[in-house]
């Protein structure tokens, strides 16, 4: 009996949207084993979670508010990019 091949990620999605015509700069990797790319995800998300709450509760932390959403946006990237292979 075949193994089936690991799952991994796409590399079709892109993020970062940049500039006047919003052209994205980032894109997720192809070929990342998913435990690997959901390890990063959990870790990006943790670190947003905690900016997220500085920024809710902090004075001046409007920097704290952003590196939040870019850790979110790029951990909405993998988790995307995994979703769009068919199981």
């Amino acid at each position: 009996m075949m193994k089936p091949p690991p799952i991994t990620t796409l590399g079709a999605v892109t993020f970062g949207p940049c500039g006047e015509d919003n052209i994205d700069l980032f894109r997720v990797n192809p070929n990342v084993p998913l435990r690997q790319a959901l390890e990063q995800v959990s870790a990006l998300l943790y670190c947003a979670k905690k900016l997220a709450l500085d920024a809710a509760v902090g004075k001046d932390s409007q920097r704290h508010a952003w590196a939040s959403y870019y850790l979110c946006e790029m951990g909405k990237a993998v988790i995307d990019d995994v979703c769009l292979r068919e199981f």
